[in-house]
């Protein structure tokens, strides 16, 4: 990992830390440390399980994703490629993701190839959320606008970016520009793209993204239980997919911010109290957001320790 990267990773760590203590100082520290002894041990682990069988139906779809351009690698060594990812998932957009191109480049993966695969991942999770919002109008229907938004979104930018004239449409503004071959780069990635977005790989791509992100829905589902919160699962995971589509669009490190106070504004507006609110919100994005940024911190050491032997 490059210095700019462990500098982004040690800063948005240390940004959540603060965002998280301020949570439980304002919601009554010794309220929420309550409602999080509440949750056992077979929440946890369930929980934590949740997530990683959520990488792993990611890592599936991702894997097919590269194979659909020729290329085929060991299946453990491209998992932890993958996993390499995660720990700069909190980044904007989750676009530190795409440092998994540097290490398939040395197996024949074009930049073009991986970014478009990163590029149709996001686009599908998003598509995904959008799907999943939807539930939250059964247990409230009044947040019908939440999910038109999300929606209106969505298939716009699905829209234009499967217009088989746009790649054309940006070559020919980057002639004689000053910045043409990034007009050319963009115009690539998309023609890749569009290889992806075919619709067997499209609507496997998008089931596997609504089962996957459905999980950790699944998983606040759980939290929320286990802290003494009456909720359906329904109303969970309609809540995680709105949080996490809010925080996407917010463009902040992971969301970070944005994600835990609509997660918490949700909550509370279906009958969860404060403290419990911050408390399922905290272990939620501990078990969803940070395990993976673990895992990946875990993956980018066992490459590095496999370069080094490498070498020797």
């Amino acid at each position: 990992m490059s210095p700019h990267h462990r500098h982004a990773l040690t800063l948005s760590i240390g940004l959540a830390a603060l965002l998280y203590l301020g949570f439980v100082l304002f919601a009554d520290h010794a309220a929420v440390l309550a409602a999080l002894r509440r949750v056992d041990s077979p929440v946890l682990a369930a929980i934590f399980a949740l997530s990683l069988l959520n990488y792993l139906l990611r890592f599936w779809r991702w894997r097919r994703y590269i194979a659909a351009f020729g290329h085929v690698l060991p299946w453990w060594r491209h998992f932890l490629y993958y996993l390499a990812g995660f720990t700069l998932t909190v980044t904007p957009g989750k676009a530190g993701e795409a440092v998994r191109s540097l290490y398939l480049r040395g197996h024949g993966v074009s930049y073009a190839q991986s970014l478009a695969a990163l590029f149709v991942e996001r686009l599908l999770d998003v598509l995904a959320m959008s799907l999943l919002a939807l539930l939250i109008l059964l247990a409230r229907p009044d947040y019908a606008w939440l999910a038109a938004v999300a929606w209106g979104l969505t298939l716009g930018l699905i829209w234009l970016v499967t217009r088989a004239w746009l790649p054309e449409r940006l070559r020919m503004l980057g002639q004689g520009h000053r910045y043409g071959h990034r007009f050319d780069r963009l115009a690539r990635l998309l023609d890749s793209a569009a290889v992806l977005l075919r619709p067997g790989n499209f609507l496997f791509g998008l089931g596997l993204g609504v089962l996957s992100w459905g999980l950790e829905g699944l998983s606040l589902y759980l939290i929320a239980r286990g802290v003494g919160v009456e909720l359906s699962l329904a109303a969970g995971i309609g809540i995680y997919a709105i949080a996490v589509l809010a925080g996407a669009l917010s463009f902040l490190p992971g969301g970070l911010g944005g994600t835990e106070a609509l997660m918490g504004v949700l909550l509370v507006a279906v009958g969860s109290d404060g403290p419990s609110a911050v408390a399922i919100t905290l272990l939620c994005r501990i078990a969803t957001l940070w395990f993976a940024v673990a895992l990946g911190g875990i993956a980018v050491a066992v490459l590095g320790i496999d370069g080094r032997r490498a070498t020797i």
